[in-house]
């Protein structure tokens, strides 16, 4: 270790009462997450409470170090990994704090793991309803920094519908309480400086804003400047969700709580063609379900093995499986809509096959195919390395037949093998594919591949990313897709928050045009 970082480490452990990390095993440990990137951080810091982050984000302020926030390290983008301080905030900082009297919201620190939350609310009968596939492992503050959603986005929205209220630390230092429709608790004028500024930047760019608005159903690319102005107030815990770190850094959050279905039906749908599958879906929209969820049979497959039941559900001649759920009050009501999309679907000629789950453990083997195929593809091919880069796009549902259409055009002409799921009912729908990153034939054909895929998303006026975020992926290439004004826009706001550029640097606000296959890890 320099002694310059030794210098660091000694400054900082008389700073936090939390714990300090500079050994090369520690840093070893955070210099990779579930991403492909590896950086080695210059230390690690865990915080005790809100008065060590002030302290960590002051110092590295004054030292130029920069800050990288990470929560569970579930992160597919690079969000989590940088040369700076990194700040765990999943060790000590992931405490349920309170639930109101009221029973409507949730306190908690921004390490608490997501899923932790629920356990802790089920007996309540009240649930956090943003459910990412990685809830058991993600933190709070990580669905915080990437906008998440998940299976059931399509009746909640994503994270940015579901928060009341965020604190945050300011890269002054400041601490800073919002709520929704411009209300904050900030003691110093810098800080009540850092959102006048950006109301006034996002006012003066309302037509720009309205014009490049993507028409999707949700969105974690760029900073979301499209809702951030709501009745001419500023709705900075809209603009907050998604920013990745890269504008302030979250503490806390009031979560916002709703009932626990009191039941459920579903159904599996099959079809014969990926136009079929997009088809049926905007159909299946129409009947209010609360998921609709993709597995195609690539994905379908590596589920082999894993049941009896799941078994049943992968045999057979099909391209894609759409995974249909209804949330409501009576059984007789959701099993009356689900054979009601059933009688139209075969109507229009889509369907190869249908099966309605009616058992509650069909249901749940059902889930447990979406859920742990998608962990199972990391290790499919061992020659080759699943990629996260063109994994999170998301279009308009009208062009969704397009995209999927256009995806496989794309990755057949570059002979890369590719896995389609995802949550097909907001037209997100998630690509793995698997490429030999070792060669520079492999790395080549995902780079070209890559902004083939990313145009043809701009095309049909989409977003690149969904839920996932931007990160080291997707960076370089926003300019491209927003243009100009729209990139200065981002620019803009990240100068009013963080003008020293201390906070997660190159995510959102980066090099632009250049390769994003940098810092790799390869095992």
């Amino acid at each position: 270790m320099t002694t310059r970082f030794t210098s660091i480490e000694n400054e900082l452990q008389s700073l936090v009462k939390g714990d300090v990390w500079f050994d090369d095993e520690t840093r070893e440990t955070y210099s990779t997450a579930m991403c492909m990137y590896k950086i080695m951080p210059v230390g690690v810091v865990a915080p005790k409470d809100t008065d060590d982050v002030q302290n960590v984000v002051r110092f590295c302020k004054e030292n130029h170090i920069a800050v990288i926030p990470r929560g569970g390290g579930t992160g597919l983008a690079g969000q989590a990994v940088g040369l700076g301080i990194v700040l765990d905030f999943a060790k000590h900082m992931n405490h349920v704090v309170k639930i109101s009297d009221e029973g409507d919201s949730v306190t908690v620190q921004a390490g608490c793991i997501l899923s932790d939350v629920n356990t802790l609310l089920q007996p309540l009968g009240k649930y956090y309803p943003i459910d990412p596939q990685s809830a058991k492992l993600c933190t709070v503050g990580g669905t915080i920094a990437t906008n998440a959603a998940g299976a059931h986005g399509l009746r909640f929205g994503a994270t940015k519908d579901q928060v009341a209220r965020l604190s945050l630390v300011l890269s002054n230092g400041d601490q800073a309480e919002i709520f929704p429709q411009e209300s904050f608790n900030i003691l110093s004028d810098e800080g009540k400086n850092i959102f006048s500024n950006t109301k006034n930047i996002l006012q003066s760019h309302r037509s720009l804003i309205e014009q490049k608005k993507p028409r999707v159903a949700k969105t974690s690319s760029g900073y979301n400047v499209y809702e951030s102005l709501r009745d001419g107030n500023l709705d900075a815990v809209r603009l907050l969700c998604g920013s990745e770190g890269t504008l302030a850094v979250v503490t806390e959050a009031e979560l916002r709580l709703h009932p626990l279905p009191a039941t459920h039906a579903a159904a599996i749908a099959y079809f014969p063609t990926y136009e079929a599958t997009a088809e049926a879906t905007q159909i299946a929209r129409e009947f209010s379900p609360a998921a609709i969820e993709l597995l195609d049979k690539s994905y379908t497959d590596v589920g082999k093995g894993m049941s009896e039941t799941i078994d049943r559900f992968v045999d057979g001649e099909f391209q894609t499986m759409l995974l249909i759920e209804f949330e409501g009050e009576l059984k007789e009501e959701l099993l009356f809509s689900a054979e009601a999309l059933h009688s139209v679907l075969q109507q229009h000629g889509l369907l190869s096959r249908w099966i309605l789950l009616a058992a509650e453990q069909e249901r749940s083997e059902a889930w447990r195919l979406r859920e742990e195929v998608s962990v199972k593809l990391n290790t499919l091919l061992s020659e080759f390395y699943k990629i996260s880069a063109i994994e999170d796009g998301i279009v308009p549902l009208e062009n969704l037949p397009a995209y999927m259409k256009g995806l496989k055009r794309i990755l057949d002409s570059h002979s890369i093998p590719f896995s389609l799921y995802g949550h097909a009912g907001s037209g997100n729908v998630h690509c793995s594919i698997f490429v030999k990153l070792e060669t520079e034939e492999g790395r080549t054909k995902l780079e070209t591949a890559t902004r083939e895929v990313f145009d043809l998303i701009t095309q049909l006026d989409g977003s690149l990313s969904g839920e996932h975020g931007d990160g080291f992926v997707r960076t370089p290439f926003l300019k491209r897709t927003f243009g100009g004004e729209m990139y200065s826009l981002f620019e803009g706001i990240k100068r009013c928050f963080d003008p020293h550029n201390i906070f997660n640097p190159q995510k959102i606000i980066g090099t632009q045009d250049g390769l994003f296959l940098h810092d790799i890890k390869y095992s």
